[in-house]
Order: structure tokens, then C-alpha cells, then sequence
């Protein structure tokens, strides 16, 4: 009883391992897909501030294409808002939204 309770552990440890190995290197190609798709098809040359989630933290990047990459497989996502919310704000410096305004 002992030893096949000893093997289902294993197995359940086993197939756990498995599973979750699977998922990272599944997220990992689907954020090199997404980045090769923002390369190839983005063109923004202006300057875009972007809000952090549904938080009051912006940030400045230096082109959409940059927020946008930015977003690729991570667990933060910037959402693109009005650029007068980060006027004064450094590029790629995570301050309260219109914080540079003062």
C-alpha cells in the first residue's frame, strides 16, 4: 500500500513538473511572437504616455512601439493614455500620473 502510494506521488510530481515547464516555454514563444509582431508592424515615432493597469502610475515612453513591446509577455500592461498626463515626466521613468505637471 505504502509503495504504490509512494508511486502515485511520484507520478503526480512528475506530471506536475511537466505541466508547468510546458506552460513557461509556451509563454516564453508566445512574448518572442508578440515582440517579432510589434518589430514588423509597428511605426510610431512620437512620444506616448502610458498608465500602469488601472493605477494612478505613468510612464513616458520614447514611441508606441516601445509600450507596446513593453507589454509582450509581461505581467505588468501599460495602457496607452492621454500624453498630457506625462508632460515632464522623464522617458522610461515610472512616476504618478501628472506628476511632472507641477
Amino acid at each position: 500500500m505504502r509503495a504504490s502510494l509512494l508511486v502515485c506521488v511520484i507520478l503526480a510530481t512528475v506530471f506536475f513538473l511537466n505541466v508547468s515547464a510546458s506552460n513557461s516555454s509556451s509563454s516564453e514563444e508566445g512574448s518572442q511572437a508578440c515582440r517579432r509582431n510589434v518589430q514588423r508592424n509597428c511605426s510610431s515615432t512620437t512620444k506616448t504616455c502610458a498608465r500602469l493597469g488601472r493605477a494612478n502610475i505613468c510612464q513616458a515612453f520614447k514611441n508606441d512601439c516601445q509600450r507596446q513591446l513593453s507589454n509582450c509577455g509581461s505581467k505588468k500592461f501599460y495602457r496607452k493614455v492621454d500624453v498630457a498626463l506625462c508632460r515632464g515626466l522623464p522617458i522610461d521613468v515610472v512616476r504618478p500620473c501628472g506628476s511632472g505637471n507641477n
